[in-house]
């Protein structure tokens, strides 16, 4: 789902690849609905450096795990964040548990 990070981060990928979609905020919505903005396609040997300011979500397009190293500039966890809702597009609270979740029903799989 779109996210933040509050904080500058670089991704790089040592093996497979990952689509990012950047996201920005529509105008004059009170509920921080967003839209895409562009993409960048990250793959083996590539890195990509995001600012303190980026919205952007994550996919794995291929048949098999992505590895990647993300560097941040900052406590990861103890920053408040925002995400939105993947179908409403709309803003909430970034939720660490479910994150959390959701990589460990993925690597499950």
């Amino acid at each position: 789902m779109p996210h933040t990070h509050e904080m500058w981060a670089v991704i790089g990928i040592y093996t497979g690849r990952e689509d990012n979609i950047l996201w920005r905020r529509l105008p004059g919505e009170a509920q921080g609905r967003i839209e895409a903005a562009g993409a960048k396609a990250l793959s083996e040997r590539e890195a990509f450096p995001l600012g303190r300011d980026i919205i952007h979500s994550v996919t794995n397009p291929i048949g098999r795990l992505t590895g990647a190293i993300h560097v941040y500039g900052g406590d990861f966890f103890g920053v408040p964040r925002s995400e939105w809702d993947p179908e409403r597009l709309v803003e909430l609270p970034y939720d660490v548990q479910k994150t959390l979740r959701l990589f460990e029903e993925s690597n499950r799989r």
